[in-house]
Formats: structure tokens, sequence, C-alpha cells
């Protein structure tokens, strides 16, 4: 039986690669990936540890997805100071920080409109059997 492995990246579309690759840099520290993108001139990869965050300006003309349709979410080690930083970066902010079971969370969208999560889980989840 095949099984997943883990996430290997996600992607969030922009219309400025070079506004949005300083945000995430700006805003949380993210680095590119040291494995160069395919197509510099639209896909910049970013480094999430075990994942990457490929930012990608669509060919001209592709009509953008509506912001609250697909959302990217990013654990954390400081829920309250990533929280400042948003605020502080004036991105619009869709939730406060919320408790859960197992998490605090909260939503904004980034410059280009993407709606973004940022989590920090009480203790990071055990990777568990898929088949139980």
């Amino acid at each position: 039986m095949v099984r997943a492995r883990g996430l290997f990246h996600a992607t969030l579309p922009v219309r400025d690669l070079e506004r949005a690759e300083g945000f995430w840099r700006g805003l949380l520290g993210i680095a590119r990936h040291p494995t160069p993108s395919y197509l510099p001139d639209r896909v910049v990869f970013l480094d999430l540890g075990n994942a990457m965050n490929h930012l990608v300006r669509p060919v001209d003309g592709t009509p953008p997805l509506p912001p609250r349709s697909t959302h990217l979410a990013i654990e954390v080690d400081d829920l309250d100071a990533a929280y400042a930083r948003v605020r502080a970066a004036g991105c619009e902010l869709l939730t406060e920080i919320t408790p859960r079971p197992d998490m605090r969370c909260f939503y904004f969208l980034d410059p280009e409109g993407n709606r973004i999560e940022l989590t920090q889980h009480h203790a990071w989840p055990a990777t568990g059997d898929a088949s139980t």
C-alpha cells in the first residue's frame, strides 16, 4: 500500500513575486529554499522546514482565486508575537487568536490577498498511523 510521507509544498498565487517574497522573509524570517526555482521569473521556493511554500505568479490573464477559497497554515513558535507582527505589518486580520483543543490560531490576508492561518500547537502532534 502506498502511504503519504508528508507535505512537500504548498502554493500561493501572487501578482508581485518580489513584494510577496519580501513580506514572508520579513514577517516570519522564511528564507529561500536551497533548491533553485525552475521558473525564477514566475516561481520562488521558500523554506518551511520539512516543506516548501511556492510563491507563483500566474500566467498573465489568469483570474485570481477568491481569497477565502483556500488557505495556508503555518506553525510558529510564538503565536502572540506573530499576531503582533501581522498587525504591525498592516495585514487584514480575519480573526483574533482563537483557542482550540490542541492549539491556538488566527487568520489574516497577506498583501497578495491569500488567506493565511498561523498556528501554535500545545504539543506538536505525533505522526499517527493513517490506517487506524
